[in-house]
């Protein structure tokens, strides 16, 4: 616990409801090519954070990097696929929101009493 629902204890109430996942994202759809379902497998390894209700958007992703890959894909497209991607977690900076089921909590820090 972060302190968060402490400090705004409505939040906790508002979350009650939000939709959970019910397991891991899975294999690649059946109507990828092989290069697509390669795509998937990578970021389903590398996410390992990602669950069945990422599917959607790790679809549209694989399709983009698919694209970028094959260098048809424009800087339009180039920002879509970065969207795509930090939307799944995958920019340092929206990796350190992802609570990723099972994770570890880090070890305690053993110098943090002479900070």
């Amino acid at each position: 616990m972060k302190g968060a629902y402490k400090k705004d204890p409505q939040r906790k109430a508002e979350r009650k409801a939000e939709p959970k996942p019910s397991g891991e994202v899975g294999p690649a759809p059946k109507f990828f090519d092989a290069d697509e379902k390669m795509i998937w497998e990578d970021l389903a390894g590398f996410g390992f954070w990602l669950t069945d209700a990422d599917r959607l958007i790790l679809e549209i992703a694989v399709k983009l990097m698919s694209m970028f890959r094959n260098n048809t894909l424009d800087g339009g497209g180039i920002s879509k696929l970065i969207t795509a991607l930090s939307k799944l977690g995958f920019s340092p900076a929206d990796r350190s929101k992802v609570q990723a089921p099972g994770a570890k909590e880090p070890d305690a820090d053993p110098y943090a009493d002479f900070k």
